[in-house]
């Protein structure tokens, strides 16, 4: 029996310029997550990545602490079906029609205009219902320069599945990618529908990670968004 690390990437750079980039608070989260794996003598057979920056750099911080310690992890394979999906810039082409068919989201919308304040908290939520209704299918949008949502559950499919076919009996691996593939694959193992996807991705924390059994051809999931490195002043969803 094989086991998988599923690791969502620490906090990026949310409402910035550059989202793909670790917050300060984000690179410490990698680093007490690389400490942790040290602590627990938790060592990786084979290491896969997403081809993001955030994805780099989450695994650099966490690897600090095996270099530290003159640990050598296997070198990493990348892997650009681990990226994650194009919705942010789905909702910031599609904004402002969004807005004004979902009457909560242009309540929310209304609220950020009279408290700038409010920015961060409302554009979150937004951002979550856009998310259901796009992944569901209620909110029709394409447009040539974004991957769709089916395209980007194929994509996390066939990630999964290359490296399924990599993972030796009685290996552990540990896969550095996004909440949104982290929630894919989980939710594909559970057999869950296309929203409760889109629920599930909400609720993936940075830095977290969540343990599958691979044997006899299934994956099977042991835990879910564990977070026992982090306190509570470093946990967070965005």
């Amino acid at each position: 029996m094989s086991k998988i690390y599923l690791i969502r990437h620490a906090q990026a750079s949310f409402l910035s310029d550059d989202y793909d980039n670790l917050s300060n608070k984000g690179i410490l989260q990698s680093e007490v997550l690389g400490r942790y794996f040290v602590e627990k003598n938790i060592h990786f057979d084979k290491i896969f990545i997403g081809k993001l920056k955030r994805h780099q750099q989450t695994f650099d911080g966490f690897n600090k602490a095996f270099i530290t310690e003159g640990i050598e992890l296997p070198k990493p394979i990348y892997l650009k079906e681990l990226n994650e999906h194009q919705v942010p810039e789905a909702l910031s082409l599609a904004y402002d029609d969004f807005v004004n068919q979902y009457d909560e989201a242009k309540k929310m919308f209304e609220e950020i205009e009279r408290d700038p304040n409010l920015k961060r908290k409302n554009s979150i939520k937004i951002f979550g219902l856009f998310l259901k209704e796009y992944a569901t299918g209620r909110y029709a949008f394409e447009h040539e320069s974004i991957q769709s949502w089916a395209q980007f559950r194929m994509q996390a499919k066939k990630g999964i599945a290359s490296i399924l076919e990599r993972t030796g009996k009685g290996e552990t691996v540990g896969i550095f990618t996004s909440g949104g593939t982290k929630s894919s694959i989980i939710g594909d193992s559970l057999g869950i529908s296309e929203e409760k996807i889109s629920e599930l991705n909400l609720a993936i924390l940075n830095a977290s990670f969540s343990q599958l059994l691979y044997s006899k051809n299934r994956l099977n999931v042991l835990s879910l968004n564990e977070t026992p490195h982090l306190p509570k002043e470093l946990i967070t969803f965005v």
